[in-house]
């Protein structure tokens, strides 16, 4: 599963599947949606795991005893949902995740956290912290994507996506060292900063404790 601001014609992609065919002797495809780059930031992130699962995943017959996803970025999230979410689709047996933002971020992507972008965020904090947007009860209810991802929704939990995603074989989460684009990097393990830090990080956060997904 490509990331943001990425596609499968990028040469480092094109290598990486390759390399991953070679290794494994097992065929590789590189998943993309929509026309790439422009759809990896403006396609609602359902919409693009309904056609993974639709127009991908059920399509190539070599996957339909089962298959494994390697996810970069934010591939990670339309994995999790084709994982979760496709319903009738072949079995995913293990999920592998490079740098996935699985808890969220704290900062714009690409950018870091030199002085601009801490003036960025603090700027974009100002409408974060307003009533409106922390209008829990309408996320919930307004959001498409991330309670269903989580299992949030009391009311709407579904045993289902939980049952898909602990039925994995194996969960296999990899943080980089340097990473520049995450921050913080340990979003990749399910790790976030505690409220009003920027210095430590804790573990795995409520969503994946809790037990909602896994």
């Amino acid at each position: 599963m490509a990331g943001i601001a990425d596609k499968c014609s990028a040469t480092g992609v094109k290598r990486f599947v390759k390399l991953l065919t070679n290794w494994t002797g097992s065929q590789g495809y590189c998943v993309e949606i929509g026309n790439g780059v422009w759809d990896s930031w403006f396609m609602p992130l359902l919409e693009q795991t309904t056609i993974a699962c639709e127009k991908v995943v059920k399509k190539i017959s070599e996957l339909s005893e089962g298959y494994n996803i390697v996810g970069l970025s934010q591939g990670n999230m339309v994995g999790r949902g084709v994982v979760e979410f496709c319903e009738g689709g072949p079995p995913v047996k293990n999920f592998i995740s490079l740098a996935g933002p699985h808890a969220g971020i704290a900062s714009v992507p690409f950018c870091g956290s030199g002085w601009l972008c801490i003036l960025v965020d603090y700027l974009i904090k100002l409408a974060v912290y307003s009533t409106y947007v922390q209008d829990i009860k309408g996320y919930l209810e307004g959001c498409r994507f991330l309670p269903k991802l989580n299992n949030e929704r009391v009311d709407h939990r579904n045993s289902t996506y939980k049952e898909r995603f602990s039925s994995l074989q194996n969960l296999v989460l990899i943080m980089f060292e340097q990473d520049a684009v995450l921050v913080p990097k340990e979003t990749s393990l399910f790790g976030y900063y505690p409220d009003g830090s920027w210095s430590t990080v804790l573990p795995a956060q409520e969503v994946y404790d809790a037990g909602h997904i896994a």
